[in-house]
């Protein structure tokens, strides 16, 4: 039977709701057990920080793994027709299973157990003498010197955490944890204040989403062909699966299959210390794991782009660049400037799922916009509608003629942007020249008007102006709108003109006010020709 948790202060995750999740309309938090026992029953995760949602589903998905029994396919076929049946109408995770794997792993799911506490490592409270602060574990607040932005937290006043809240701040920073200074671990005489970035910062993480979430861990279970090629995966497994720690003074052991590829690749080792009455974390502690890097695996979930060498880097996550614009690298097998769709999308091919799972296939996005260092900037969840008829419907089929056409008019949208953007720069630099700079020798004036802060200044000196980044504002909802519409419609011959009118009214709207004074009518009718030239694209001649 499972333990009480109320009496238990451990915090057993497998029975104390911790995760939120969507369920008749509504909002609930649930323990692990019965999110997989009700699966079927809710819509999806509520996780309102999107890289813990990252992180999270990678563990549900490893666990999943497990208790389908996916993870003991002897081969690939196998697998895709066990799957194939998991996600037939009616089914979800069985109840014997979902408790026989908790049951086994009980020990390895508690929160502030001393010896193996959940994703943690208790050697840290003799190792480190000192500890990091509750701020530093939550990526919103400031912590040390960093400017506030989200709350005004101090190092001299920490705001403790709720365990619930805790353990998903955890599972984020051990995916998407800074690099360099952390708290010094001392470990055989060998003391070192630095570490390394985590595994997911600053990418773009792509999932596939099902009616349910029951389909969603199902269809986010990496196939056989994504897992790492080793002839021995007798090591493979979860963090709290294992009995021994890692070796701190070792090279990390590198993935050997599902369960390591997508738990094991942190690079941060945490503590978190439980306040006195145990129902809630008043300090933490965060440093380094392991002094060398792992060794490259190729995660599932991200996009991959292709450098001019052929090597394959993870797609960042862009704050301003909307997921529409990265649908073509979702789904395309073939991309013209080299590069891999996510390794989770080959297997949800039409011949490969339940046609119901297949018509209503989506993905979702979970990004941090970060640099690789310690800036954190902002994160971003964002949902597709069904891509059935973006991806292929059998293993043996060429990209869909729809999909290639989305890559068209994501180029096209891009294309009239930088029109837009070329033109309002010529048009602000003409319409902000004082005559004088227009007869040859004189710069005074010139200099003057370049060292104005209402003017903008771009690289080398040159004027850039307010322009551009108003118009694009207008320009890429509207265009978003627009690629949708093509969309539904199949029909993209016509995207460069569509797109193209829509930069010519955004270039109008922050020109009008210029347009009232010959010399603003001048600036903007010499430039706007720029963007007037796409209407005439496809156009017979």
């Amino acid at each position: 039977m499972p333990p009480d948790p109320i009496n238990d202060d451990r915090f057993p995750l497998d029975v104390r709701p911790w995760i939120p999740v969507f369920v008749g309309g509504a909002t609930a938090r649930v323990g692990l057990r019965e999110l997989f026992v009700r699966a079927d029953e809710f819509e999806g995760l509520a996780i309102a920080l999107p890289p813990a949602a990252s992180g999270l589903m990678r563990i549900l998905c490893a666990m999943a793994a497990r208790i389908t029994g996916l993870y003991d396919a002897a081969d690939s076929d196998e697998w895709l027709d066990r799957r194939h049946d998991l996600l037939e109408d009616g089914a979800r995770f069985a109840s014997d299973a979902v408790h026989e794997y908790f049951d086994r792993y009980a020990d390895g799911l508690r929160l502030h157990d001393p010896v193996r506490p959940f994703l943690q490592d208790p050697r840290l409270k003799a190792e480190c003498s000192g500890s990091s602060g509750v701020n530093k574990l939550v990526m919103a607040r400031p912590a040390g010197n960093n400017q506030v932005f989200f709350g005004h937290f101090t190092d001299a006043e920490q705001v403790a955490l709720a365990p619930e809240e805790a353990v998903l701040h955890l599972i984020a920073q051990l995916y998407y944890g800074p690099s360099g200074q952390c708290t010094p671990r001392t470990v055989e005489g060998y003391r070192y204040g630095n570490t390394m970035a985590g595994p997911l910062r600053r990418v773009l993480s792509c999932h596939p989403v099902g009616r349910s979430l029951y389909e969603t861990l199902v269809l986010g279970i990496p196939e056989p062909g994504t897992w790492p090629q080793v002839a021995d995966r007798s090591d493979d497994a979860c963090p709290w699966e294992r009995t021994r720690l890692p070796v701190p003074l070792s090279l990390p052991a590198p993935a050997t299959g599902p369960l390591s590829m997508l738990t094991e690749q942190y690079q941060h080792a945490v503590l978190l210390q439980p306040g006195p009455d145990k129902d809630s974390v008043t300090d933490v502690t965060i440093t380094w794991a392991f002094r060398d890097n792992r060794s490259s695996c190729r995660d599932p979930y991200l996009i991959w782009d292709e450098k001019k060498d052929g090597t394959l880097y993870p797609r960042d996550a862009k704050a301003e660049r909307a997921l529409w614009r990265d649908l073509d690298a979702l789904v395309l097998l073939s991309r013209a400037g080299g590069g891999r769709r996510p390794l989770i999308f080959d297997g949800l091919a039409g011949d490969q799922l339940p046609e119901p799972v297949f018509r209503t296939l989506r993905a979702v996005a979970y990004g941090f916009d970060q640099d690789g260092q310690t800036r954190d900037r902002t994160y971003f969840s964002a949902m597709t509608p069904p891509l059935f008829a973006l991806l292929n419907s059998s293993r043996t089929a060429t990209d869909s003629a729809v999909a290639r056409g989305a890559k068209e008019a994501r180029e096209a949208a891009e294309k009239a942007a930088w029109h837009l953007t070329a033109a309002l720069r010529t048009a602000w630099r003409s319409y902000t020249t004082p005559f004088s700079e227009d007869r040859p020798g004189d710069r005074s004036a010139g200099a003057q008007a370049g060292d104005s802060g209402m003017n903008g200044t771009g690289k080398k000196g040159r004027r850039t102006g307010p322009w551009s980044e108003a118009a694009l504002a207008i320009y890429w909802p509207a265009a978003e709108e627009r690629f949708w519409e093509l969309l539904d419609a199949g029909d993209f011959g016509q995207a460069v003109p569509a797109f193209g009118r829509i930069a010519l009214r955004a270039f109008d709207d922050v020109t009008a006010s210029a347009a009232a004074q010959p010399r603003g009518a001048k600036a903007r009718e010499s430039a706007r020709g720029l963007v007037r030239s796409l209407l005439d694209h496809g156009r017979d001649r």
